[in-house]
């Protein structure tokens, strides 16, 4: 399978497809050929649709390697299985299908005895990794057959840390299933339809080395494990006992300083007082002058290191040509052909296109091509978050307007709002700047509530939304929210796409003329208060008169809730009344300190229901008329009783969404009233796509916030406690006797530390535990108890498992808890 174009490589890939790019001197494809003819195979097709005419030149008919090597070119995308069919007339036999650009030493003969005893249709190599988020999951029963695939997980659907590794030995029966001249994949098309028409997929799991080389920092790691040890694979040259390997008639002066774990190619020369420290690799053809240094450097053929430069953990491609006084310094990658004038520094990071010119003295500090360095993620359970001009630059969001501009049709208008901070000022700046320089209108609400910026997007006709604002649990962070057409958080596949156009820098530019503008909305807030109020109405009109204590936490919803109190008979007393986001950022010893204020207030006042709203104005903390501050679960359990007896919860399309870690309470809370839960993901996200189903009413979280997708599918304040007035009204009840007929419930939580790349090990033994016992896997493992439950689930970004549990007692959960964190401790030691 040579058909890679390999973008999130480039710009090594600039020049070349990805299963050219060298590891140790050597396209990836030559090691592969070699490991193949290694286990006696040498007829082999290469399957080709980026460059093939490079890989054609290269390998030719395969005569200089003792092969017989064909070539199948696509004329249009076919797909992983859809390009293997297109070279059917060469595959009569039982064969192998091996990538033409992922490094392996993996013992190819044991997975085709192992295919051949199982009399199997298709047989996958499996390999054991600690990190499977980016590879497709495959769990198997005790003999080895195939029972279940995962394309890509998140840490919640992560059962096994057994990932596909894209080596299959295939029966030529599967192309009988594989339709001609389209699009087909493998894994996600073909393997099922394989399953469901009996045919048997077992899988083999192998040691080995193998790495799926897709990114830089994989690049640079595969050359580290090979020098170490980790992988037989063949390095070039003729090793010393220094562990330096070296290429014939290379030149290496005695004054030269080259450390172990050293490559030097073929015809490289060495001047006196270079220093050559480990892990670096030097192409052929190459020269390093005298008093040069390169240090975990990666350097391909043909390049010129100049007098008292320096190379610093950095990747050259061929050709480059860095003259005397200049450095490299740790993670640049220098395009072919590129020249790097005297005394210039390419700083740390920085990625430069083929055939670029650095001026002598220059200091280069950012990329000068339209990709980027690959990290893991971008985006959160919360938006893009961070440290504000430490994580959250001006230029990170500049960039990542200019993804997401080009990720919507040219000139479509995009509703920017923030809240009052003068973080979220600056950065909302630069955030338009990107959207208007990808040629897209910026409808600029200034400061508002992320509800309004909601309302406004889906309301407007609006392609997008952005809002910016203080995260709610740290008063030193900024988060970034993004939404689509119908003022929803974008799903994971568009945060993706945004990500990719981010790190690789490809945005689209609007030229002089085609340059966005920025427009002032009139009247938005009139509009999204109008539109609460008819769906409020639509719920019902108000019966009796509240009193209510509203602290509103400094939020934007000091705009809208003292405006529309008469209108719903309150009788509103408010705290923190005004918008100042700077005051509002406050830690959980404030937040508590308020919550205390905000009870005494409804004591002094007699009132019915106090409010506490988060900055954001999206959460809600309630305290009943006797001065109870309710916890979240608690005030969640209320407003689901209230909502499935009440008359709009009578309705069609009234059941609830929860997350799975909330109490098994609001189950038979929701069946008194003949109403069904379903359970979701954790996240906001999955929450509100739960509440976007036509069977849900009602959706609430386990931290305050809740959604009535009949007005907006998304978290409001304003809009939760208008609901919950008028669910009391309608059921003629007050929040503290709603409250004293709620159930007890026992749930515990506790946070495990655990590495990344024990998370997979984790899941995996979770998932076997849980086998036999009918577990539930909405996200994480859910594991039934004799009186309860519990659910372990890696956290996405943070190196954490959360153990959650229930039980009928506080001795019972108490013990449910200790049980399973240490099986997750145990699997972390020994899993």
């Amino acid at each position: 399978m040579a058909g890679g174009e390999g973008t999130r490589l480039r710009p090594l890939t600039s020049m070349r497809p990805k299963p050219m790019v060298p590891i140790l001197n050597q396209p990836v494809m030559e090691h592969i050929i070699g490991l193949i003819k290694h286990h006696g195979m040498t007829e082999v097709v290469a399957t080709l649709a980026f460059m093939p005419q490079v890989i054609e030149d290269y390998f030719g008919d395969g005569d200089e390697w003792g092969m017989d090597i064909s070539y199948a070119i696509e004329e249009t995308p076919l797909g992983t299985a859809g390009s293997v069919k297109n070279a059917a007339d060469a595959l009569t036999e039982p064969f192998i299908v091996i990538s033409g650009d992922a490094l392996t030493d993996i013992d190819l003969s044991e997975v085709i005895a192992f295919h051949q005893s199982r009399n199997a249709a298709v047989t996958i190599a499996l390999k054991r990794v600690p990190d499977p988020l980016e590879f497709g999951v495959v769990i198997t029963d005790e003999d080895g057959k195939i029972e279940r695939f995962m394309e890509k997980p998140t840490w919640g659907q992560v059962f096994s840390d057994t990932i596909n590794t894209g080596i299959y030995v295939v029966d030529p029966l599967v192309f009988d299933y594989i339709p001609e001249g389209t699009p087909f994949d493998f894994s996600s098309e073909l393997f099922p339809l394989l399953m469901e028409n009996g045919h048997d997929l077992y899988g083999c799991v192998v040691d080995g080395y193998w790495c799926d080389v897709g990114s830089l920092e994989s690049y640079v790691e595969v050359h580290r494990d090979i020098l170490d040890g980790k992988a037989m694979i063949y390095v070039p040259g003729s090793r010393t006992k220094d562990d330096v390997y070296v290429g014939s008639g290379a030149d290496i002066d005695p004054l030269a300083e080259v450390a172990s774990k050293v490559v030097i190619g073929k015809n490289t020369r060495v001047r006196a007082g270079a220093k050559i420290r480990p892990y670096t690799v030097i192409g052929d053809n190459c020269m390093i002058g005298y008093d040069a240094e390169a240090e975990h450097a990666i350097v391909w053929d043909d390049c010129f290191i100049g007098a008292h430069a320096a190379v610093r953990g950095a990747v050259l491609c061929r050709g480059v040509d860095v003259r005397a006084g200049a450095h490299i310094e740790q993670g640049v990658v220098i395009g072919d052909e590129t020249m790097v004038g005297h005394g210039a520094t390419v700083g740390t990071d920085v990625q430069v296109y083929p055939f670029k010119r650095i001026e002598p003295g220059a200091m280069v500090t950012s990329s000068l091509i339209w990709e980027s360095r690959g990290v893991r993620s971008l985006f959160g359970d919360d938006g893009i978050s961070g440290l504000v001009n430490i994580d959250i630059t001006p230029e990170l969001a500049l960039r990542v307007a200019q993804a997401f501009g080009s990720l919507l049709p040219g000139k479509s208008h995009v509703v920017v709002s923030r809240d009052a901070s003068r973080s979220a000022r600056m950065l909302k700046r630069a955030m338009a700047a990107g959207l208007n320089a990808t040629g897209c209108h910026v409808r600029d609400l200034r400061v508002a509530s992320q509800s309004v910026a909601r309302f406004t997007t889906r309301d407007t006709r609006c392609s997008g939304g952005v809002h910016l604002c203080a995260a709610d649990n740290d008063p030193q962070s900024l988060e970034i929210h993004f939404y689509d057409e119908d003022g929803i958080d974008l799903m994971a596949g568009a945060e993706k796409k945004v990500e990719r156009l981010y790190f690789r820098q490809e945005f689209r530019r609007a030229f002089f003329e085609e340059v966005g503008e920025i427009i002032y909305p009139p009247r938005a807030l009139e509009y999204y208060t109008a539109g609460l109020g008819e769906a409020l109405d639509a719920a019902g009109p108000v019966g009796r008169s509240f009193r209510v204590v509203a602290d509103m936490g400094m939020s934007p919803a000091s705009f809208v809730l003292p405006q529309i109190a008469a209108r719903w008979k309150l009788d509103l007393i408010t705290l923190r009344a005004f918008v100042d986001s700077e005051k509002a950022r406050i830690d959980a010893t404030e937040r508590d300190a308020q919550i205390g204020e905000l009870a005494h207030a409804v004591d002094v006042f007699q009132a019915d229901v106090g409010v506490s709203m988060d900055s954001s104005a999206e959460r809600l903390t309630l305290v009943t008329g006797s001065g109870r501050v309710l916890d979240h679960d608690t005030a969640l359990h209320a407003m689901v009783k209230l909502w499935c007896g009440s008359h709009v919860g009578e309705q069609e399309g009234a059941d609830v969404a929860v997350p799975a870690t909330a109490s098994r309470v609001i189950e038979g809370l929701a069946a008194e009233c003949g109403r069904s839960v379903v359970w979701t993901g954790g996240s906001r996200r999955a929450l509100c796509a739960a509440a976007g189903r036509p069977d849900v009413g009602f959706a609430g979280s386990r931290h305050g916030g809740h959604v009535f997708p009949g007005f907006l599918t998304a978290f409001d304040s304003v809009m939760s406690l208008g609901m919950l007035l008028r669910m009391l009204d309608g059921a003629d009840t007050t929040l503290d006797e709603v409250v004293d007929g709620l159930p007890e419930f026992f749930l515990r939580h506790e946070a495990v530390p655990c590495p990344f790349n024990r998370k997979g090990a984790v899941m995996r033994t979770m998932a076997v535990t849980g086998q036999n016992a009918e577990a539930e896997m909405v996200e994480g493992v859910r594991l039934p108890t004799d009186d309860g439950w519990a659910l372990v689930l890696p956290h996405a970004t943070e190196a954490v498992v959360h153990v959650y549990a229930e039980g009928a007692s506080d001795s019972s959960v108490d013990a449910t808890l200790s049980l399973y964190v240490k099986a997750v401790e145990d699997a972390i030691a020994h899993g």
